[in-house]
């Protein structure tokens, strides 16, 4: 089945039950999520699910009951590499929390965001070179930034990869009956980068963590130059544990909703099982029609 994540609702989010009500509009039966419903009451979440045949396939970190509150920029958890101590732990308390609110649910996975090497993610200089590669549909704006602050970005990940193997080592073990998915970034300064990925998968040492192959964001990496999109899946197809299915348009747009021509949807088909769980992940910004036609089209390939 084809899951959809509440990543569709709006930023504001809405009450649960008028969140599944919307997302039920579309057929689906199976959810994950994220944010946007963060934080959970458990029990009233579960009544509604039960009462409307629902179920939660995944949580996308940070999703769940604890209310203390989540600043907007690490409303996806990227604190679980920081470098400052006192983050890395909040975060880390986060994905634990999110990990005991799946397991309530009776979700199998949660994706995580392994987290950002800094200075990097506050670049204007690399955030103008990606609006001018949009408006222009050029990436080789972004390209010549690439092959000198990817070498800088390098020279300061290894410290943050350490945080976020600390992170995980903290947390995923304690959870056997799921499965951690690392999520494949959008921008050069992500962790966990490809190389990163299997240092990470080697050094927790956890079965129940592996890879999620966010299928807008390996395009996106494809395009500005960084890694082909199914190298990812090629080394990783073993650990793969989910999908984030959404089409791109222009070069470096995505979270749009599948159809033909906008995403290889029958490449990344041929590297999934059975078991691999299959989530759309789509912005507000889609039309309940192109979402319903989106549905339909993975249906008819998956």
């Amino acid at each position: 089945m084809i899951a959809l994540s509440t990543s569709w609702l709006p930023e504001s989010g809405w009450p649960i039950d008028v969140a599944l009500d919307r997302l039920m509009s579309f057929g689906c039966t199976q959810l994950e999520f994220n944010y946007r419903v963060h934080p959970l009451d458990l029990d009233a979440t579960r009544r509604a699910l039960a009462e409307r045949g629902l179920s939660v396939t995944s949580l996308h970190n940070i999703c769940s009951a604890d209310e203390a509150p989540v600043p907007f920029e690490d409303r996806y958890g990227d604190s679980l590499g920081d470098l400052d101590e006192d983050r890395r732990a909040a975060g880390a308390a986060h994905l634990r929390h999110t990990a005991e609110a799946a397991r309530a649910l009776g979700a199998r996975a949660v994706v995580i965001h392994g987290g950002l090497v800094p200075p990097f993610e506050d670049s204007r200089v690399y955030h103008k070179a990606l609006r001018q590669t949009e408006r222009q549909n050029d990436p080789s704006f972004v390209k010549a930034l690439l092959t000198h602050m990817v070498p800088e970005r390098n020279q300061v990940a290894p410290a943050c990869l350490a945080q976020l193997i600390r992170s995980l080592k903290a947390v995923c073990p304690a959870f056997p009956d799921l499965k951690f998915g690392l999520e494949i970034r959008y921008h050069f300064y992500g962790l966990p980068d490809f190389d990163e990925l299997a240092t990470v998968l080697a050094e927790v040492e956890a079965p129940n963590v592996g890879y999620w192959h966010d299928c807008g964001h390996g395009q996106m990496q494809e395009n500005l130059g960084l890694r082909r999109a199914e190298e990812w899946l090629q080394r990783y197809q073993d650990r793969l544990i989910g999908l984030h299915l959404h089409g791109v348009i222009d070069t470096v747009q995505d979270h749009e909703a599948p159809a033909k021509g906008n995403m290889d949807f029958e490449l990344i088909r041929r590297y999934t099982r059975p078991d691999t769980l299959r989530v759309m992940e789509l912005s507000p910004s889609n039309s309940p029609e192109v979402v319903l036609a989106g549905k339909a089209y993975l249906e008819t390939l998956f």
